[in-house]
């Protein structure tokens, strides 16, 4: 009996030495995936002194995107690698847990929504929190009118 509790602290040691706490570096290059939850079905704008909230109308096809992440660039896909037209977008780092997101219009050809978010300077990515195996984030675009828009995430490890 001895033994096996000894075996079993000696498990237990191990498992919390090799138990990896995840920091914002590990979600700059690699696969991930982004679920379309509640949260993410919710903008914010601030503009002129006043708070708005808006939920536009969701595609409920979509369980979540896919994400393919090399240093300066992305690719998204809905709902599984290949499938349908990805996203191609490039990111530029702030900081290890900031980035600024744009599309990139040399790989593939932008519809209005895409042009509009780069012509007011993308979406500014920052880090509220890692739990487990996810980043949660807060996406920041001010438009060239001053208006904030707000949308909280999340992206996690495959």
């Amino acid at each position: 009996m001895k033994n096996f509790t000894f075996l079993y602290l000696l498990l237990l040691l191990s498992i919390n030495i090799n138990a990896q706490e995840l920091t914002c570096k590990d979600f700059k290059i690699g696969q991930f995936y982004i679920p379309e939850t509640e949260e993410k079905a919710k903008y914010t704008i601030i503009a002129n002194d006043s708070i708005s909230e808006i939920s536009p109308e969701r595609d409920k096809t979509i369980k979540k995107y896919i994400v393919l992440r090399k240093k300066n660039t992305q690719i998204e896909w809905k709902n599984g690698i290949g499938n349908g037209k990805p996203i191609y977008e490039i990111i530029e780092w702030i900081d290890d847990c900031t980035y600024r997101l744009t599309y990139d219009a040399t790989k593939s050809e932008l519809d209005e929504s895409e042009k509009w978010i780069n012509d007011n300077n993308g979406i500014v990515i920052s880090k509220t929190k890692i739990e487990n195996k996810c980043l949660f984030y807060a996406a920041t675009m001010t438009t060239v009118d001053k208006q904030k828009i707000t949308q909280n995430g999340i992206i996690c490890k495959e």
